[in-house]
């Protein structure tokens, strides 16, 4: 008896160091962003701002990862960045995302949990947040479930900021004068003086 105690023990404990462990590299895989697939290819002089902007010395292209079979899925993705990057819609190319966890679904764990989608309590919330993992550590680049405009309203114009605000500290550096005194407009960082840097 008192061995199977001590074994029992030790197996328990073991046990929970591995569980914890699990759980630790979980969370830190969860929270890992993967690297932006545009820098593999990226060619000479060209620029991958996010996984979802890429400038090279003669077009902006918008990274769209969601397909589109007539449903319009290209546009609201590209209307999404290109309205936080400020460009006009007619000045830029669109490209389908190239298959990449980068580019997985976050919306596909609302579809894939027994809740409404207007359910906020605490198990639906905890249960999309439990959903999210297996999601994002697959890389599940889907379209599907009307998860477009959920999936990409953030994170597409976010990425549009991101991109709008690193062009306006490069030209900030360039002319030695604050980011403050740049702003944006139509596809250009405008200098304090009027000059206008196109992107």
């Amino acid at each position: 008896m008192g061995r199977a105690k001590t074994i029992a023990r030790r197996t328990f404990l073991i046990g929970s160091v591995a569980v914890a462990g699990g759980v630790a590299f979980g969370v830190w895989r969860m929270r890992t962003p993967y690297d932006n697939p545009l820098m593999a290819d990226l060619p000479e002089g060209a620029a991958a701002l996010t996984p979802y902007v890429r400038i090279t010395g003669d077009a902006i292209t918008l990274i769209t990862p969601r397909a589109d079979v007539g449903q319009g899925a290209v546009s609201v993705q590209a209307m999404l960045i290109a309205e936080e990057l400020d460009v006009d819609p007619a000045q830029v190319a669109t490209e389908f995302g190239p298959p990449d966890r980068a580019y997985w679904n976050t919306a596909l764990s609302d579809e894939a949990v027994p809740f409404r989608s207007t359910d906020q309590g605490w198990l639906a919330e905890t249960a999309r947040d439990v959903m999210d993992a297996p999601m994002k550590l697959l890389g599940m680049q889907i379209t599907g479930g009307s998860t477009t405009v959920p999936d990409g309203y953030e994170k597409l114009r976010r990425a549009g900021a991101v991109a709008r605000e690193t062009l306006k500290a490069a030209a900030a550096r360039l002319h030695g004068v604050e980011r403050a005194a740049l702003r944006t407009e139509a596809g250009a960082v405008i200098l304090p003086d009027g000059a206008r840097l196109s992107y």
